[in-house]
């Protein structure tokens, strides 16, 4: 402690050298602390973010997204999406996420976040936390979405509530991990009552919603390798179904009138007769059908060679 330098710096040049070397200790350990932390951070690590920046989002025309509460952790980020509630069951609508890779520099990040895969008996724990004193029945069918398998759980809630509790894990398999490819994992979670919902219809939420965000980059990405494509598309047999036969009718030039055709009146056969006056033609009755035209109803048209006298007699030819 004699040979500090405090003790020289005074030994020296008196109290005023003394004084100065402390303030330029003290000014040299702020900035070497300035330099450590990035900036001042509030004493939490969730924070609420615009539903725009929501990393999953429920199908279109379901629940409206109310909310989304972010946590940053040094290797991943956790979102919890609140959506609107209308069912009498207490407790609030969610889509959650965790996607793990690489995150930004934060002032105060949330230490590590675990990898926890899916087990029988973590699901039923959380399923009592968010049903308390629901019984919710683990279904053993198996479903997928577009992102893969799924698991669910289905009961009645309060009234007559229809409640969901969903489930997936979204991670490239084994075979493809590696140091440098397919290391990025997403866990999903559903929380969901609705008045009078079916099964059918909570499970139809499980199959609609979208993952819009995630870490870019083959080194994260939690998905593996691309499906390859059905070699039925592009090729195979033709495929036909049956159609009515139906004919287009026949379309007329613009500007052009159109003039029915005038069909020609079909008149009755005319039958000849001979009378005591001479050849004559007989025109049945316009009501007499098929009836025999008699002496009474007949109408008598002259021959066009017989010649009408002065006296009213005919004389023909």
């Amino acid at each position: 402690m004699e040979d500090s330098a405090k003790i020289r710096f005074s030994r020296r040049g008196g109290p005023f050298l003394a004084r100065a070397a402390l303030l330029g200790t003290v000014t040299a350990m702020a900035a070497a602390g300035c330099a450590a932390r990035p900036g001042v951070g509030i004493a939490t690590t969730s924070v609420i973010v615009p539903a725009s920046s929501a990393l999953v989002v429920p199908a279109p025309g379901t629940s409206s997204i109310v909310s989304v509460v972010q946590r940053q952790y040094t290797n991943a980020v956790e979102q919890q999406v609140a959506l609107s509630t209308s069912a009498a069951t207490p407790g609030q609508n969610f889509l959650s996420i965790q996607a793990f890779g690489p995150v930004e520099t934060v002032a105060m990040p949330g230490g590590t976040l675990a990898f926890k895969p899916v087990r029988h008996s973590a699901i039923l724990s959380e399923i009592r936390t968010y049903f308390p004193g629901r019984a919710l029945a683990i279904s053993s069918n198996f479903v997928r979405n577009g992102y893969g398998p799924f698991g669910y759980a289905y009961g009645r809630g309060a009234g007559n509530d229809g409640c969901l509790y969903g489930w997936q894990q979204i991670r490239s398999d084994e075979a493809d991990r590696n140091k440098l490819n397919s290391l990025g994992m997403i866990q999903i979670r559903l929380r969901v009552c609705e008045a009078g919902a079916s099964e059918k219809d909570l499970v139809e939420l499980m199959y609609g919603y979208t993952i819009v965000g995630g870490f870019a980059g083959a080194t994260w990405n939690p998905y593996g390798k691309p499906a390859s494509v059905d070699g039925e598309i592009g090729g195979g047999e033709p495929l036909r179904v049956p159609l009515d036969e139906r004919k287009a009718a026949t379309a007329e030039p613009e500007g052009r009138v159109v003039r029915a055709r005038a069909v020609p009146e079909r008149k009755p056969a005319l039958r000849a007769e001979t009378t005591g006056t001479g050849s004559a033609v007989i025109v049945p009755s316009p009501t007499g059908g098929n009836a025999t035209a008699t002496a009474t109803d007949a109408v008598v048209v002259p021959s066009p060679v017989c010649v009408t006298g002065a006296s009213g007699s005919a004389t023909c030819k």
